[in-house]
């Protein structure tokens, strides 16, 4: 493939991916601060990344690259917690910094790992315990700010995600299922959220909301998990489509019960 071949894949599926998400953030800053926790755990990360990977791979490559990118859900978890407990002690770099070190530590750690589906849960699993057990609590929720953001929000980080999902899907034939699983499992759109809620609502609301998107980050695993198992007996394309959608569905639930638990 030619250089500006490259560049023209590269920045329609960037186009693609921001629309996304753009759409996604404004239906956010709409919704509500415990709403948001939930949207932003949804996978506009790796949903329009398999799907571009499957318009160019066959079933099997999107079979073992969602395996891997739910193998991976408990480093995810782990960089939630670590960055709730670093928002303590600094701002945006030090949660940046510590949320990436665990992110990386445990996906190393999963990466040395048989690719099956029994290791693939054992890292998933085992991850989310310790998540759960290292959580920071007495956080809270996070609260309404005095204004939404605005347009700027959610450009930014529809480019900035966009732009890393692009360039994953698009060199897929050289990275390979797993390398591209993990790249897809990277935390892009948690750390632009996060970049852009740090900016307007500042330190402890982006706090807030990262530890309670904690447990709504089973959208994202229950994702990757239904494309794993449907990417065989479906082609590769309709398995990202049927899953995506199935994740969106769960999400309006999820969002739909924490918002009457919340009024309770």
């Amino acid at each position: 493939m030619s250089v500006s071949l490259v560049i023209v894949s590269i920045l329609w599926k960037a186009l693609a991916t921001a629309a996304v998400i753009v759409a996604a953030g404004r239906l956010a800053q709409r919704a509500g601060p415990v709403l948001t926790s939930v949207l932003i755990t949804l996978p506009v990360n790796a949903g329009p990344g398999f799907f571009f990977i499957a318009l160019e791979q066959e079933t099997p490559f999107i079979h073992a690259g969602a395996l891997t990118a739910f193998s991976v859900t408990g480093a995810v978890l782990l960089f939630c917690t670590a960055w709730v407990h670093a928002a303590r002690f600094g701002g945006f770099l030090l949660s940046l910094a510590a949320g990436l070190a665990a992110w990386t530590a445990w996906a190393l750690a999963t990466e040395a790992l048989p690719a099956t589906l029994p290791f693939a849960f054992a890292a998933a699993g085992t991850g989310a315990l310790l998540a759960w057990l290292l959580r920071r609590r007495g956080i809270g929720r996070p609260t309404s700010a005095a204004a939404p953001a605005g347009w700027s929000f959610v450009m930014v980080r529809g480019a900035v995600a966009g732009l890393v999902v692009a360039s994953v899907a698009t060199a897929s034939p050289w990275l390979g299922p797993v390398w591209s699983g993990f790249l897809l499992a990277f935390p892009t759109t948690l750390i632009a959220s996060a970049w852009m809620l740090y900016g307007h609502y500042g330190r402890e609301f982006t706090a807030a909301t990262l530890n309670a998107a904690q447990p709504s980050l089973v959208v994202y695993a229950s994702f990757c998990l239904a494309l794993h198992f449907l990417a065989g007996p479906l082609p590769a394309l309709t398995a990202v489509i049927v899953a995506f959608l199935g994740a969106a569905v769960f999400a309006a639930c999820l969002a739909l019960v924490l918002s009457r638990r919340r009024r309770a």
